[in-house]
């Protein structure tokens, strides 16, 4: 673990991580060696920064991450956090803040090609997900309802689905979602919580770039899920795994792994390989 450029792996307790969930961070898959969709994910990491007000030296991160994947092996999970630095007592910002960079390194979870492969079971969670639209679709530290909705999921299911506060479909606990009714892939629109992430906007972008496959971002909830011929989540370190079954509340919901998923899951190989 690098903070700051130094070898350590303690953070001052005035850091306003610590104390408040100040900043932001970005989860990115190594392969080869390289950080795969690496400037997308540097892109994010200045927008969120930008919209926190706090200054980011994407050089320095840059290094630092080269750095430490050079000392590793050629796969793995990195993860790169900023937060705005140490601060005095209560919420107001320092005037000159002196952000905290944290860089880290692990292995690749076991089992993520066997899901992209076979397929996971998802469980709806009941814990909702808080909105707020100045902060919607960011990466930031606060990720409380995640963790609150994580003490939901059974043990036989990979994944859980968070709703907002209205039940509207809006995300997964890691993950985002897509589904598709009638060859349109449709994921949930963004625009009062949720992350916008790296994945899918690559997915997006794909579906853009061919004109046989429209996608669609809306509302979603139960009835679009039951109308749904293929369903999966997505994130930039698992790539796509399809969905072969949901546990919405009473509702058990199956499905197979489609042609859509499986053409993206294609795709997206692509795209990564660049």
């Amino acid at each position: 673990m690098l903070i700051n450029g130094q070898h350590q792996n303690l953070l001052p307790v005035a850091d306003r991580a610590v104390q408040y969930g100040d900043g932001a961070f970005e989860t990115i898959l190594v392969r080869d060696h390289q950080p795969v969709l690496w400037q997308q994910h540097l892109d994010r990491l200045q927008a969120t920064c930008k919209t926190l007000q706090i200054p980011v030296d994407l050089s320095c991160v840059r290094d630092e991450a080269a750095a430490l994947i050079a000392s590793h092996g050629a796969t793995g999970v990195l993860k790169i956090i900023i937060s705005r630095g140490a601060g005095g007592r209560g919420y107001s910002a320092p005037a000159s803040p002196e952000p905290t960079r944290i860089v880290q390194i692990h292995p690749l979870p076991q089992g993520y090609l066997q899901a992209s492969r076979e397929g996971i079971r998802v469980f709806k969670c009941k814990h909702p997900l808080s909105s707020n639209p100045a902060l919607a679709g960011l990466k930031h530290l606060n990720r409380l309802d995640q963790v609150m909705a994580s003490f939901e999921l059974p043990t036989q299911f990979q994944e859980g689905l968070m709703c907002n506060a209205a039940g509207d479909l809006v995300e997964g606990i890691k993950s985002n979602v897509f589904l598709v009714i009638d060859d349109v892939l449709l994921t949930p629109e963004l625009s009062q919580c949720g992350v916008a992430g790296v994945m899918r906007a690559a997915i997006i972008a794909q579906c853009n770039e061919l004109a046989s496959l429209n996608v669609a971002e809306r509302k979603l909830g139960l009835d679009e899920l039951e109308a749904a011929s293929e369903v999966f989540v997505c994130n930039s370190v698992m790539g796509i795994w399809p969905v072969t079954r949901i546990q919405w509340n009473q509702a058990a919901l199956n499905y197979e792994i489609g042609p859509i998923t499986r053409r993206l899951q294609t795709l997206i190989a692509e795209v990564e390989a660049r």
